[in-house]
């Protein structure tokens, strides 16, 4: 099935994203195609990919805390 690429706004500044690469995996028979676009404005990306790692770690944390936790009776 293809699909075409619909156009997405940033989620910052709302300026239409670009095209920055393209790569396919094959997983459980499957090929699958991503695609990355970023923001035509640098120092906006900038922010976006630091508020999202800031995410990514505040939730590795998070499911690593759990983790650890031994629950007595």
């Amino acid at each position: 099935m293809l699909q075409t690429q619909k156009e997405t706004p940033c989620i910052r500044c709302g300026k239409e994203r670009i095209f920055k690469r393209k790569w396919k995996e094959v997983g459980k028979g499957a090929v699958i195609t991503h695609v990355e676009t970023v923001c035509p404005d640098p120092s906006c990306q900038k922010i976006v990919d630091e508020d999202f790692a800031a995410k990514r770690e505040r939730r590795m944390r998070l499911e690593n805390n759990g983790r650890g936790i031994k629950i007595s009776q």
